[in-house]
């Protein structure tokens, strides 16, 4: 049939006849086959974000794309959990560049990096670094990091610790879910 809202758009809709189950069925099975990502700040003095989790997930075809809070902590990185069957490809890494003019004004930090583990290796590792005396962009493109489940990797956005005066610097993480290779 044809649904036709107030401001004219229609909307077509096919009817598939199948049981109540088989459709929450495939439901939780799209669900199970999503990746999700999830940061947590830790409540610490001179936080300054909320210490609620934000979670977004990202099912097979989708583009990618997740705003990491940066802190001094490697612990308050996002745990991305990448199910089977599924490839997390990170493409892009940009700031915004209202944040970048504040952060360069009234941080004595340096910069903020882009950290990465997983479960083979444990330790953060930097991918790229954004250095307010010699980075000349705030984006970089080509980070060709592509993980296939099932894995859980980490994804930080971490300043060094020569905070004077608390701005944000985020960090905005771009890339696609796609079917995995294996």
């Amino acid at each position: 049939g044809v649904d036709t809202y107030p401001d004219g758009q229609q909307q077509q809709h096919y009817s598939i006849s199948t049981s109540p189950n088989a459709i929450i069925e495939t439901t939780l099975s799209n669900m199970s086959a999503a990746l999700t990502v999830r940061q947590q700040i830790a409540a610490r003095p001179g936080n300054l974000y909320g210490t609620e989790p934000r979670s977004l997930t990202f099912t097979k075809g989708a583009l990618f794309s997740f705003l990491l809070h940066s802190t001094p902590y490697e612990a308050d990185a996002a745990i991305v959990r990448i199910p089977a069957g599924v490839k997390l490809c990170l493409h892009t890494v940009s700031m915004d560049t209202k944040q970048v003019i504040d952060f360069v004004k009234s941080s004595s930090s340096q910069g903020v990096c882009l950290k990465f583990s997983s479960e083979e290796n444990g330790e953060m590792l930097v991918v790229w670094t954004y250095d307010k005396d010699r980075s000349g962009d705030v984006w970089h493109t080509g980070l060709g990091i592509e993980v296939e489940g099932p894995r859980i990797v980490r994804l930080a956005a971490v300043v060094d610790r020569g905070f004077k005066k608390a701005c944000a610097m985020d960090m905005n993480v771009f890339g696609s879910v796609c079917k995995g290779d294996l």
